[in-house]
């Protein structure tokens, strides 16, 4: 084979000089979004792949929709950049890549029980660790030979991943945007720009240090007082939660660039489906909303979004990812109109879960029916317009 010219940024050589280190057995890397962390390590794996025959490697994420647009996209990417991708070696009903020296890699969740505990590896990576629970990771290990790789955000304080720190086999590697140097300017730019946004979002995703919140959601909102002129929207969408013993929540966000404005517009318990359209017909009519406007609507209850859209109205389903949808609404600036006293109120009581006083990455079910009506609506609005939750690294 030809000479191979990787280019990488630092943390591509620090990764690479903990893997070559007998030292050490657990390489952690915590580091804010666009650090270039998980596509450093998919680099050093395959070359690690190339350089020794016959070695078994396992890229693990909590769900296999999640690996397969993080990780895997950016392990084929590589591949593909340094012209060496086989398609003949890649089996895509697998999830494998086989090298011509007999070293391959296997792709697969958290979820898959019979690999979990399945067949021992030389190498393990772990593409956001702070997904998966401590029992997970002790499955993993046991089966691993040699080393494992973790890569996360540390969103959250209380993580297995913190103690495994402490250990003497342990190294970090913290890293943040500034040590990726092939990042485009206004890239650059989004990020710092978080600092306006959420504090805490910031610590996180550019500095890539743990969250100081404890235990409330968000922590960003701006209470006003106005709401901007029509001729200055840019962009209207409604989100619409139903319920019945607990209220129907009805949200409007207006968009004037990347700014947000969110107002209450239903927040009762008991509506019926008809009288759930009566509401929309009048709040359509007195606010000179257009029947165009997209509504994001709990898809739970399809036989009720039909008899919306029958009556015209351009009601969809919301995308209904809980942890995309909050990395949305954390990273957009909101500004929350003083009158909307319920989602005010949500705003206050919408809490993570907890067990024994460990943070998880689960919201608690109550006071989240507005919470859940924004976050679709600032979510289809972000699927519509820019990427949510992380940035797409800039191949070199």
């Amino acid at each position: 084979m030809s000479e191979l010219v990787i280019k990488h940024t630092g943390v591509f050589t620090k990764n690479w000089e903990a893997l070559n280190n007998s030292q050490i057995r657990f390489i952690i890397n915590q580091g804010g979004s666009r650090s270039s962390k998980t596509y450093s390590l998919c680099q050093m794996i395959i070359l690690y792949c190339i350089q020794n025959p016959k070695r078994r490697i396992s890229i693990v994420r909590k769900s296999f929709p999640a690996l397969a647009g993080s990780v895997m996209k950016d392990f084929f990417e590589v591949l593909d950049n340094l012209q060496i991708y086989d398609k003949s070696y890649h089996n895509k009903s697998n999830s494998t890549y086989k090298f011509p020296n007999g070293s391959y890699v296997e792709f697969f969740s958290i979820d898959d029980s019979q690999k979990l505990r399945g067949r021992k590896r030389d190498l393990l990576f772990i593409n956001e660790a702070n997904e998966i629970e401590d029992e997970e990771f002790l499955q993993l290990n046991m089966r691993t030979t040699e080393k494992i790789f973790i890569d996360f955000n540390p969103s959250f304080t209380d993580s297995w991943i913190y103690p495994l720190m402490d250990r003497p086999e342990s190294i970090k590697i913290h890293s943040t945007f500034r040590d990726n140097p092939f990042l485009e300017k206004h890239i650059v730019n989004e990020i710092e720009n978080l600092i306006k946004i959420d504090e805490d979002y910031y610590n996180v995703y550019n500095l890539g240090l743990p969250s100081k919140s404890k235990w409330t959601i968000y922590n960003h909102q701006k209470i006003v007082d106005n709401w901007p002129l029509d001729e200055h929207i840019d962009t209207l969408i409604l989100g619409l939660d139903f319920g019945f013993t607990h209220p129907t929540a009805l949200v409007m966000t207006a968009w004037v660039g990347e700014e947000c404005y969110v107002k209450e517009l239903i927040y009762e318990s008991g509506l019926t489906t008809g009288e759930i359209i009566n509401e929309l017909e009048k709040i359509f009519k007195d606010n000179n909303i257009p029947m165009s406007t997209t509504i994001a609507c709990d898809y739970a209850r399809p036989e009720i979004i039909e008899d919306i859209v029958r009556r015209g109205f351009n009601a969809v389903n919301a995308i209904k990812n809980v942890k995309e949808g909050i990395d949305a609404v954390k990273s957009t600036q909101l500004f929350v109109h003083q009158d909307s006293f319920n989602i005010l109120k949500e705003f206050r009581l919408y809490k993570w879960k907890t067990i024994r006083d460990k943070i998880t990455e689960e919201v608690v079910k109550l006071h989240d029916d507005a919470m859940d009506a924004l976050r679709y609506a600032v979510l289809y609005h972000k699927r519509n317009t820019v990427s949510v939750g992380s940035w797409d690294f800039v191949t070199f």
